[in-house]
């Protein structure tokens, strides 16, 4: 079987959307275990596996607070439990551009975050939908402004 692929930008899609348009001669037996393959990618990346009491189970990267270490586990929170995660943080850094490294062992969902407190101090306090707060620690603190910058937040 060959393939070949043309990417065209389309601003009007939302982001991560794509639409794939399949012109084929042949079998549709094909094209149809071709199309079942390309959708199994679909949610692939809004989710991470998680364990759960020794259960491993996927949440979606939407619904997660934040990620932390603790001692020498990784764990990702939610607004209801809090699970153990095999991933190292600098892998979830990367995963997702909602999240921001704002210390050694915390990375935060921007899109779960209620409030920044910036005390006179000068440090910087995150509060999140939950009212949980973690501390920006101060060498971060100018890589989440520039983040929070290019965001428009």
């Amino acid at each position: 079987m060959k393939i070949n692929i043309e990417k065209e930008k389309n601003n009007e899609l939302e982001k991560n959307e794509f639409n794939i348009k399949i012109l084929f001669s042949g079998e549709i037996e094909n094209v149809d275990k071709f199309a079942s393959y390309i959708s199994k990618y679909e949610n692939y990346e809004d989710k991470i596996m998680v364990s759960d009491n020794n259960n491993l189970v996927s949440i979606y990267y939407k619904d997660i607070i934040c990620f932390f270490s603790d001692k020498k586990y990784n764990y990702c929170r939610t607004k209801d439990k809090k699970y153990r995660i095999k991933s190292k943080l600098y892998e979830i850094e990367r995963a997702n551009s909602d999240f921001i490294r704002i210390s050694k062992s915390c990375i935060i969902n921007i899109d779960k975050v209620k409030s920044f407190n910036i005390g006179q101090t000068g440090k910087v306090v995150v509060r999140f939908i939950d009212d949980t707060e973690e501390i920006v620690a101060r060498r971060k603190i100018k890589d989440l402004m520039v983040y929070l910058d290019e965001r428009r937040v």
